[in-house]
Order: C-alpha cells, then sequence, then structure tokens
C-alpha cells in the first residue's frame, strides 16, 4: 500500500571523486549502502582510511552531558520547542565549528579535569562531615588521644551506651568501688559517650557491668590515628578548616564550569559534525577501496532512480557509472514506508509491532482510523481531549523539530481530537453531572429524569444511565466486528498480491463470507431483512471452511477432518470480538473516576471549617485527581488501542519483521538545521 519499492544499484568511479560523491549522499540519505564481502576483500588496503580527522565522541558527549547537568532554568525552558536541539543554519554551524575546533581539546580537558575534582572533592568533605560526627560527641574530653589510655595501674575504656542506661550504669559503678572514675563526654541522639577508668585490680568487675549495659568501645586508631596527641576540639576544629577549603574549592569550580557552559553549544556542533565524519570513515569497511578506485552496492527507492542518475551523471561526467543491479539470492530486500501527512503519524503504531516483511501490506493506513476512533472512545472527555490537543498542537505549530519527530506530535494532535469527539458522542466533560454542567452544553429540550433525553449537545450515548452502557459495548462490538473483517479482506488482498491466488480464495474468503452471513443472520430479525437466505449463506461459507481448510493434508483421509476442526477456529473470532469490549470499560471509567473526583473535592471542600479553605483543599483534589485520571486514561487508551491493532487486527493477515531501509544520512543528535 504505502511500501517504496527498492531498487539495488552499483557505483563505480575513480577515487578522486570519491570525497563528494559520499558528503552529497550523507547529505542527502538517498542511499542505504550495504556491505559487500568480495569487495571487502579486493580492497587495496584494509585499514580505515581517515578521510575527515574522527574525533573521540565520548569525551565530547562527556563534556556536554557535564556542562548540561549545569545548565539554567532558563536555558533548559527554551530549548523545548526544539526538543532540545540546536535550531541554526548549516553555514553558521559551520562557522561555529571552524572557530570552535581549535580550542576543543582544551575545552573538553578541562571538563574532565574538574569532573574528576569536583568528585574528590565532594568525596572529602563527605569523609570530613563523617569525622565531625563520630569526634564532635567527645568534644568534652580534654585528654589528648592515644592509641591506648590505659596505664600501668589503672584501665580505660571510652565508648558509649543508650541514654536511657547511663543514670543506672553510672550508679553501678559508683556503687562497684569508690576507685571508679566515669566522666560523660557528650551525648548524640539516643546515645551518651563515657569515659571509664578502674584500677587494674578491678578492671575485669567493672568491664563485665559495662557489658551488662551493652557498653560499645571507640575505636580511636582506626579513624583518628594521625590526630594523636591532639585534644578532640582540636581534631574539630582542624577537619572543620579542611572541610571549608574543599567547599570554598567546590565553588570555585562550579564558577568555572558555569563559565564553560558557554561553550557547550559549540560541543553540540562538534559532536555532531564528528559523528557524520566516524560515519562516512565506518561505511568504508563496507566497499572496494584501491588506489585509483572505489564501488559500493547499495538499495535506493526506485523511482528515484532516473534522477540520480541524470545527477551522477552531469556531477562526474562519466567518471562515476550507476547501474541496477539484482540482489543476491536470499538477500533480504530492506523495506521503506512512506504516507502522506497524518496517516504518516500512526507509522510509529504500526513499528511497535515490526517493520513490515517484503510479503506483507503496509497495515497504516487501515491502522490509522481504527486507532483514532479507539483511542478517542477509550479517552472519552472533551476536556482531556483539549489539553491533549492543545499541548501538543502548540509543539507542533511552534517547535522547530525533524519530519519524523513532527509526524509524532501531530499523532498526538490526531488522537486529543478523537477523544474530543469521543467525549461528545459520550458527555464526557471532566467528569461533571448535567447538574453542574453550564447551560451552553445542555440540549434545550433536556429535562432531567426523562426518559431518553440526552442531556448534552451533540451526545449519543449516555454510557451511565439506562441502556446506555448495552449501547456503548454494542458500538464497541460493532467496530470490532468491522476491524476484523478489514483484516480478511486486507489477508486476501495481501494473498492476490504476492500471487497466492488459491490461498486467498480458500482461506480469508470464506471466512469472510462465514462471518458476514452469522452476522447478518443474528441481526436479520432486527432490521428486517430475510433470516433464511443468511442461515443459507452461513452453511455454504461453513462448507466452503470444511472443504478448504484441509487441502495442504497429503493423506486424503485427513482432508475433510482437518476442514472440520479448521471450523473450531470461529471460537477464536469471538474471543478476538470479545476483546473489543475493553472500549466500553476504559470509556467509562474515565467518566466514572472524573466524577468520583469532583465528588470527593466536593465533600472534602464542604468539610472545612472556613469556605476560602474549602475552595484550596477542593482546588488540590480536582487538580491532582484529574491530573492522574488524565494520565492512567491516557496511557490505558494509548495501550489498548495499541493491542486491539497488534492482536486482534494484525493477527488476521500482518506478521512483520521486515528489515527497515537506513540510509546513509547525517543523523543529527544535538542540531537541527533551519529548512530541513
Amino acid at each position: 500500500m504505502a511500501k517504496v519499492p527498492l531498487q539495488k544499484i552499483r557505483i563505480t568511479g575513480l577515487r578522486s571523486h570519491y570525497k563528494i560523491l559520499m558528503q552529497e549522499l550523507h547529505r542527502s540519505g538517498t542511499l542505504e549502502i550495504v556491505e559487500t564481502p568480495e569487495f571487502i576483500e579486493g580492497s587495496f588496503s584494509r585499514e580505515a582510511e581517515d578521510h575527515f580527522g574522527v574525533f573521540d565522541l565520548a569525551r565530547i558527549d562527556f563534556a556536554i552531558q557535564f556542562l548540561a547537568s549545569r545548565e539554567s532554568v532558563k536555558e533548559k525552558t527554551s530549548s523545548i520547542l526544539s526538543g532540545g536541539k540546536m535550531v541554526l543554519s548549516e553555514e553558521e554551524s559551520k562557522s561555529r565549528l571552524k572557530s570552535f575546533s581549535s580550542r576543543s581539546e582544551e575545552v573538553i580537558s578541562e571538563c574532565e579535569v574538574i569532573a574528576e575534582e569536583l568528585v574528590r572533592s565532594q568525596n572529602e568533605i563527605e569523609k570530613i562531615e563523617r569525622r565531625i560526627k563520630l569526634i564532635l560527641p567527645f568534644r568534652l574530653f580534654k585528654t589528648p588521644l592515644e592509641k591506648d589510655f590505659s596505664t600501668s595501674l589503672t584501665r580505660t575504656w571510652i565508648g558509649s551506651l543508650l541514654t536511657t542506661h547511663e543514670k543506672k550504669c553510672i550508679e553501678t559503678l559508683a556503687g562497684e568501688s569508690h576507685l571508679v572514675d566515669v566522666q560523660v563526654c557528650g551525648k548524640e541522639g539516643t546515645r551518651v559517650f563515657l569515659r571509664v577508668t578502674a584500677v587494674r585490680e578491678e578492671a575485669d568487675s567493672v568491664r563485665e557491668m559495662l557489658d551488662t549495659f551493652s557498653f560499645e568501645d571507640f575505636d580511636f586508631e582506626s579513624e583518628f590515628s594521625e590526630f594523636f596527641g591532639q585534644k578532640p576540639r582540636e581534631i574539630l576544629h582542624t577537619l572543620e578548616k579542611d572541610g571549608e577549603e574543599h567547599r570554598r574549592k567546590l565553588v570555585q569550580l562550579e564558577k568555572r564550569v558555569t563559565e564553560l557552559t558557554a561553550s557547550m553549544e559549540d560541543l553540540k556542533i562538534l559532536y555532531d559534525y564528528n559523528a557524520w565524519r566516524k560515519k562516512k570513515n565506518d561505511v568504508q569497511h563496507k566497499m572496494l577501496r584501491t588506489q585509483h578506485l572505489f564501488a559500493f552496492e547499495a538499495w535506493m527507492p526506485e523511482k528515484a532512480f532516473d534522477s540520480f542518475h541524470k545527477w551522477i551523471r552531469n556531477a562526474f561526467v562519466g567518471e562515476v557509472g550507476l547501474e541496477r543491479i539484482a540482489p543476491e539470492e536470499g538477500e533480504e530486500v530492506p523495506v521503506l514506508v512512506q504516507n502522506k501527512r497524518g496517516i504518516a503519524s500512526f507509522e510509529p503504531i504500526t513499528e511497535m509491532f515490526g517493520v513490515p516483511n517484503n510479503q506483507d501490506i503496509d497495515p497504516t493506513v487501515a491502522v490509522a482510523p481504527f486507532f483514532f476512533v479507539f483511542f478517542g472512545l477509550c479517552l472519552s472527555d472533551v476536556g482531556y481531549g483539549a489539553i491533549l490537543t492543545s499541548v501538543a498542537l502548540w509543539f507542533f505549530l511552534f517547535g522547530k523539530f525533524p519530519q519524523k519527530a513532527r509526524e509524532g506530535i501531530l499523532l498526538l494532535v490526531l488522537c486529543g481530537i478523537g477523544a474530543v469527539l469521543g467525549g461528545i458522542v459520550l458527555g464526557g466533560y471532566f467528569g461533571i453531572t448535567p447538574e453542574q454542567a453550564p447551560q451552553f452544553l445542555l440540549n434545550s429540550n433536556f429535562i432531567a429524569g426523562v426518559e431518553g433525553a440526552l442531556p448534552f449537545k451533540g451526545q449519543l450515548i449516555d454510557p451511565m444511565a439506562g441502556s446506555g452502557p448495552i449501547i456503548f459495548l454494542g458500538l464497541a462490538m460493532a467496530l470490532g466486528v468491522v476491524q476484523l473483517l478489514t483484516g480478511l479482506v486486507l489477508d486476501f488482498v495481501k494473498r492476490l498480491k504476492n500471487g497466492e491466488y488459491i490461498d486467498a480464495f480458500c482461506d480469508p474468503l470464506p471466512w469472510f463470507l462465514f462471518l458476514v452471513s452469522l452476522i447478518g443472520f443474528a441481526l436479520a430479525g432486527t432490521v428486517g431483512l430475510d433470516k433464511g437466505l443468511f442461515k443459507n449463506l452461513a452453511l455454504g461459507g461453513a462448507v466452503l471452511i470444511v472443504l478448504t481448510q484441509g487441502r495442504n493434508q497429503k493423506n486424503w483421509l485427513l482432508k475433510p477432518v482437518f476442514g472440520v476442526l479448521g471450523l473450531y477456529n470461529v471460537t477464536g473470532y469471538v474471543s478476538d470480538l470479545l476483546s473489543y469490549s475493553r472500549l466500553m470499560a476504559l470509556g467509562l471509567a474515565t467518566g466514572v473516576i472524573g466524577f468520583a473526583m469532583n465528588l470527593t473535592a466536593g465533600i472534602l471542600g464542604g468539610m472545612m471549617p472556613v469556605k476560602a479553605l474549602g475552595f484550596v483543599v477542593a482546588a488540590i483534589v480536582l487538580v491532582f485527581g484529574h491530573g492522574l485520571n488524565f494520565s492512567l486514561s491516557l496511557l490505558g487508551a494509548f495501550v489498548h488501542s495499541g493491542r486491539l491493532q497488534f492482536i486482534e487486527f494484525f493477527g488476521k493477515f500482518f506478521e512483520g519483521g521486515g528489515r527497515k531501509f537506513k540510509p546513509f544520512v547525517r543523523e543529527k543528535k544535538y542540531l537541527f538545521f533551519r529548512n530541513s
């Protein structure tokens, strides 16, 4: 449908034209250059020939990310409309690259050094703060630190215990002997820090008493050995002084980083240009390169061959040749999909499942209307849809994004419009009831309590009252029937396109006849059709299925058996059809949760003693509640609408698994050229 026919080509020319040709091909992105083993083996030199001065991309990107973390909020906000990319002309980018290249190494190296210094200083500050925290409880300890405070006559322990044990421990030690000295050094949190000294004759009994109170010894040697001979207060002063020095150093480093952010845009230009140069160098490995010639094979859109051939002939006056060639036997042909604007926005939905293979038809044209309707019914709220549409439309109109990104934004715009339309049909307006709605939203003839009267203008179904849920379910099922039958039609078209005429008429066609006849039989009485006619058609479709489904069996006795078993697949269609009930479930959930948030806000606001406070509480609940409902409903609408495409729809005709066409093109990570 929207698959572009591709042609394999071979380009051969004089080595003197190689650089100009590759630069133009890289700029235009017309070809996908493929690796040709026999060309590589025949190359004059296996080493990559550096035509373009490859730079260390990892170092450039590190410097960019390092400086980006210091960008101001204003700078980050200003880049939202460009997706974080720089918007400038190609000429301007080349000029800035030329002026910056000479000092780029200096800037990158300085970023690396500063990053290392920042980490080192931060680690030192953390280490100092930890040591201050350890020594702080001993600030009243007046004795210089030593490895062992014991003497030949006394034994000393320094440590901590719980503050709840402090009084009892001291009393117990005092009652044990008058030759025990206890000093409270300080308290920190739930622990008290003590120095306990006793004569050596009583050391063992004192230690046993300390153990009964879970006394924990403090090891000065492991943390403060370099400070032995200094008092805790002196140590604290030294540590605090060192901490201040490192903090001052951090401030200076951060100031310098802020100054370096002025070079961040130039680094981004440098990165993209050198990424392009690297890609040009890498592609040399796929080519034939001799001292005087070059040659390579590639894929390109067939419709662009004539114009490209003309350009080659005019630009290189016969010294570069272009020819069509046939693909190798078994070679996988890449797939290029192109759709018109609007339809192209739904290509990412298809690509989430897989790229069409060479036998597939591109399903995007069929996916677009179904996904649009399904998403709208799932989100089904005018307010939520208007928010999504407004935000996405703002980015679409005023943003500077590549075409692929713009198509993605347009998808959000279309989904938002679908949600608005779904909300109008189902009467969804931020979960408000008709009694709460302003008059301009209501039908003039609406009378509360009158059966069949729809309150909102444009509303066709009231999913919250009477037979509304059943009608909504019927609508979801009807859409499911249409999509499943469309899948069979596409399967029929696909098989015809691939020359599988017998399979086309023996697989999707009998099932289409059978299912349509069953639906007609079920609805005949309701819409006044001939029930007997559809019954006969359904029987005829069943007979065709029995006769055709076992045709691939070699044993003639098994053919009718497998034909009869083929009818069992009707359960699969029933199962697929039931999956479409999720459209009703999600559509109802959006409105019900929105209504619940409104009700909760009203109740909580009314409970407040002051009316102004009630308004504030209600506003907070409404913003949070509807924000959460909007986020979850948006996610659910996208996931489940996509699931219906991937499982129920694609399962009928689409396999995927193709190799996407990847042109040799300048991929811009940080740049966006005006008019590109």
